[in-house]
């Protein structure tokens, strides 16, 4: 299940190019307006990934975190089961 999870992760964290967004010249024909809108929409999906993949490793981190709570849980009580087992071996044998 964590191989499943970790691929998982690799493959949502890598899909999809970081844009790099750079300032551009503005020309008179635009009014020098037009790559700086284009600059800020870039930015703007740039922080939009890059919130999606945070949102998306926390997700991923919780469910992590809950097998291994659980998984812990399942030991306690097989450990729990096995003392009570050699218990009751011993007084009734």
């Amino acid at each position: 299940m964590r191989i499943l999870l970790a691929s998982l992760a690799v493959v949502a964290l890598s899909s999809g190019a970081q844009a790099y967004c750079y300032p551009l010249h503005d020309s008179a024909k635009d009014g020098y307006t037009g790559n700086d809108l284009k600059r800020t929409l870039c930015l703007q999906q740039e922080l939009a990934q890059s919130t999606a993949e945070r949102t998306l490793q926390t997700q991923l981190d919780a469910t992590l975190s809950r097998i291994q709570r659980d998984l812990q849980q399942q030991k306690l009580v097989q450990q729990q089961l096995q003392y009570e087992t050699m218990l009751s071996k011993r007084l009734f044998p």
